[in-house]
């Protein structure tokens, strides 16, 4: 059976984290066994923007540090990054607090420039995939998610943070040709299955930052912080954003993500098939995260599909001028074209280009972009039955 450890972590004080980070890989085996001495080790942040580690959006540095601090007594071969979609990597980290601890670590921080192509010859959507060559050539990839939910894609966790094997912008492509949600759950688990396929006899070892999550409309500055206090390990993603939804006592139906890895056998995603070692769930019983605004019934998800109805049925991004700063991230990320800006102006949003893939409102640094009210139409089919 597949195997989620937990603990519990009041906050980001760092032996308190390190000390609750290594029960959950004890859980797992211990850091002896799952990171062979001299090991190649890439840990693998959520640097998603420059955003400040308060506001529970981007891998706090002290888990940061703490986990740095664990994989030193096993190697010193150690490379740390992510491929935020709009800024540097080296930009991010000095906004969001890593940078200072990768310098008193002295741990390096990857290019991500140099690509290489993975495949997935089973994929529904995309068969190969272009990502950062220095994530893959590694003995042990770390991932580090944050408990977090998504407009788009009701929850961001373990799985959805691989996204970030895709360098920078291209990742704004994706929503094109995956231009609805359940599309888009496709696209995501094609890529899941393709790293999968690349690190077979290496390890994956899933460790999400949930000290801090983010609940509402996720996964950046529209949402809102969040004190869980948790911290899941596991070499399944799957199972880890399985048993992370039911903590967060959100609907596991809504996440399309982890239902569809499930269906194609990518992990464990029924919760009577996973094994909790360490805090029960039972601890977290009075957690509630509340969840993205607006979601959509299985039924919507299925009518999403037909293109033209966009419009009529769903809401759309508005700028709100008073915390516009004009930077432009927005325009630099829509890959629909849909947003444009001139010089000293505001942006503008063409509403039938856009696609409400939402990474104008994800990568706005003053969360300057709101949702519009649904239109009534819209409101009455895609209302959640359930």
């Amino acid at each position: 059976m597949s195997k989620v450890a937990i603990a519990k972590c009041q906050q980001y004080e760092l032996e308190q984290v390190k000390t609750a980070i290594k029960n959950t890989l004890d859980h797992l085996g211990g850091l002896n066994q799952l990171i062979p001495q001299n090991a190649k080790v890439f840990i693998k942040i959520n640097g998603l923007g420059p955003f400040s580690p308060s506001m529970g959006i981007t891998t706090h540095p002290v888990f940061v540090q703490a986990i740095i601090q664990l994989v030193k007594t096993r190697t010193a071969n150690i490379l740390i990054g992510d491929n935020p979609a709009t800024k540097e990597i080296h930009h991010v980290m000095k906004k969001n607090g890593v940078y200072d601890v990768v310098v008193q670590e002295q741990i390096p921080i990857f290019n991500g420039k140099t690509l290489t192509t993975i495949h997935n010859p089973s994929a529904k959507i995309y068969k190969t995939f272009e990502v950062s060559q220095e994530m893959l050539d590694t003995d042990v990839l770390i991932n580090l998610p944050k408990l977090k939910t998504h407009s788009l894609t009701y929850v961001t966790i373990a799985q959805k943070n691989l996204f970030g094997f895709i360098y920078g912008l291209s990742k704004g492509g994706w929503h094109v040709k995956a231009s609805n949600p359940l599309q888009f759950g496709e696209a995501l688990n094609d890529l899941y299955g393709a790293i999968l396929h690349a690190f077979k006899g290496k390890t994956l070892l899933h460790l999400c930052d949930g000290i801090i999550g983010l609940e509402g409309d996720g996964p950046s500055s529209a949402g809102h912080p969040k004190q869980a206090e948790v911290i899941l390990a596991s070499l399944d993603a799957v199972s880890l954003d399985r048993v992370a939804i039911e903590l967060m006592h959100l609907n596991p139906e809504k996440a399309f993500v982890n239902t569809i890895a499930q269906e194609r056998g990518y992990g464990e995603g029924h919760l009577k098939n996973i094994t909790i070692v360490g805090e029960p769930l039972s601890t977290f019983q009075d957690l509630h995260f509340v969840p993205p605004g607006n979601t959509v019934s299985q039924f919507g998800l299925k009518l999403l599909k037909i293109k033209p109805l966009r419009n009529f049925v769903l809401e759309h991004p508005k700028i709100d001028h008073s915390l516009c700063i004009k930077c432009g991230e927005c325009v630099r990320i829509c890959s629909s074209k849909a947003m444009t800006i001139k010089a000293r102006k505001f942006p503008e949003l063409k509403k039938n280009l856009c696609i409400r893939c939402w990474c104008c409102a994800e990568v706005c640094p003053q969360n300057a972009i709101k949702k519009s009210k649904r239109p009534l139409v819209g409101r009455i089919v895609l209302k959640d039955r359930m």
